[in-house]
């Protein structure tokens, strides 16, 4: 894995505080907001969302549009309101999108929905295997079974219908050869991953179970991956003991040793940059794939590609994870958020980026998690890079004078923060016309460079690791649950005084304090 292949505009460090779920649609936010359009996040009971498909919602974060003069998008993680309701129905069902695509002759692999176990022999023979049996409303690899033979058919079936109760089954040929992930958006592929499965490599002295948490300490530092890591679970085992190894096996230097066979990245498979390497049929596939719903101009294509048949189009998903594509593995992280943005803001483009600005995510959800608002509004981004000077503070500084630093710099209306760096030691960044008056008003301050820096609309002041590990302390316990959410709660009822003038919709600013 190489950082500095990532986009420069999205640090692991800026990014971080939206992992998981929240990291996609953050992505796509923050590209929109950066260029001067408005951002509103969305409560899920938001009457703007009515008529859009989502889900899991309850938790803010994935409700959110994007506005300028003309015209507001709707959003839904990476999903954007020009992806229609049609388009998210046929994708969430395997075999609708089978019709879909074998209808606009898009290659897809032959198959058909099992109603009963008895069903199974009949369509079998109508393939050649080996099989797939896969749940038809499945995702993030869940429900899926690969490489099957005939006489593996029926046990396969029945364990799904255990692991999975009521929900159909579809029993389709497999398809031998690499996986790949596009995105597509319009007329073009911004963006390609191979998924290649779960797997370490040996070094002929550390354990499997060594190699794997060496690999998942690497995943940790990946704003996607992160909450993606690999499991020695069950499945792992039953792969590693198909290769004749135990998680206490010592592989030899160079030897890859498989740990799942499906090369889902939540699953622990890494996403592996190809988009140079791919070539046109793939791509052009990729947007035929999407040309074959109705209302799909952006979204992603999971394509498998065979030595005898091409390029195979194996799902498409409207509401893709972007994120792999961002922050590879391997390779360079691709710009997706920028071509999402491009596509339904394409007068944007020409406005200059504050790339080093950023906001706050949950100060920006505050409001909505506390149910004071329905609608919350994140300041304007500032329109010029803000060119800032560094301090170094070396003494020690208690809650009220931290409390101190931050009033003043919010008087003065400076962009920056102070951020613990040590026992006793502060790093300090200030931007705006009374930076130089801020420093030195700070006694025992040292000058240690100029230049710009990231930073969110506001002030802040970063806790330091004794304050984080007394709060995470106290919200383990049901009073400091409590306490918590009072303090969340007479926080927001403060910002209510910067109320942005529309009813129930709030202009929050990224004011927290120690």
């Amino acid at each position: 894995m190489n950082p500095a292949q990532w986009p420069p505009h999205l640090p692991a460090a800026v990014v971080h505080q939206a992992q998981g779920p929240l990291l996609c649609g953050y992505l796509i936010a923050l590209e929109g907001w950066r260029r001067g359009l408005t951002l509103q996040f969305h409560a899920h009971r938001s009457d703007e969302f009515a008529d859009v498909p989502f889900w899991y919602a309850h938790r803010p974060g994935r409700l959110f549009t994007l506005s300028d003069s003309k015209r507001t998008v709707r959003f839904f993680r990476s999903r954007g309101d020009g992806v229609s309701r049609d388009a998210v129905e046929a994708g969430a069902d395997k075999t609708l999108t089978k019709q879909y695509l074998h209808q606009a002759d898009v290659p897809a692999p032959r198959g058909s929905l099992l109603e009963t176990e008895a069903d199974l022999a009949v369509e079998a023979a109508k393939l050649a295997g080996p099989f797939v049996l896969k749940v038809n409303d499945g995702s993030f690899g869940r429900g899926v079974r690969t490489n099957l033979s005939a006489d593996e058919l029926a046990g396969v079936y029945r364990e799904l219908q255990q692991e999975h109760p009521g929900e159909p089954v579809l029993l389709e040929e497999h398809i031998e050869g690499p996986e790949y992930r596009l995105y597509v958006v319009g007329e073009h592929v911004a963006g390609a991953v191979r998924r290649d499965p779960a797997s370490v490599t040996g070094d002929g002295h550390a354990t499997v179970e060594e190699l794997v948490a060496r690999k998942n300490d690497e995943r940790r530092g990946n704003p996607r991956l992160a909450t993606a890591l690999i499991k020695l679970d069950a499945a792992a085992e039953a792969v590693l003991q198909g290769q004749g190894l135990k998680l206490d096996s010592r592989p030899s230097a160079g030897q890859v040793v498989a740990l799942r066979t499906q090369s889902n990245v939540s699953l622990g498979g890494d996403p592996v940059d190809v988009l140079d390497q791919l070539p046109d049929d793939m791509k052009q596939t990729a947007v035929r794939a999407l040309k074959a719903f109705p209302e799909f101009p952006h979204g992603g294509v999971d394509i498998i590609h065979s030595n005898e048949r091409g390029p195979v189009v194996l799902e498409v998903n409207p509401t893709a994870q972007i994120a792999l594509m961002v922050f590879p593995m391997h390779g360079k992280g691709r710009d997706i958020p920028k071509a999402i943005v491009d596509y339904y803001f394409p007068e944007s483009k020409q406005h200059t980026r504050a790339s080093h600005a950023y906001f706050h995510l949950q100060d920006s959800l505050m409001a909505l998690e506390t149910g004071a608002a329905s609608a919350s509004e994140v300041p304007v981004c500032p329109a010029e890079e803000p060119e800032g000077i560094h301090w170094v503070l070396e003494k020690p500084l208690d809650a009220a004078a931290r409390h101190q630093i931050y009033v003043e710099a919010m008087e003065r209306r400076l962009y920056g923060w102070l951020k613990p760096k040590g026992t006793d030691r502060w790093h300090v960044f200030a931007a705006g016309d009374e930076a130089e008056a801020f420093g030195a008003s700070l006694p025992g301050a040292k000058e240690a460079g100029r230049g710009p820096a990231f930073i969110t609309p506001a002030f802040r002041v970063y806790d330091s690791r004794e304050d984080l590990l007394r709060d995470q302390a106290e919200v383990t316990t049901l009073i400091g649950r409590t306490a918590a959410a009072r303090r969340r709660t007479e926080q927001t009822l403060k910002l209510l005084r910067t109320t942005a003038g529309l009813p129930g919709k709030l202009k929050l600013f990224s004011k927290r304090g120690t």
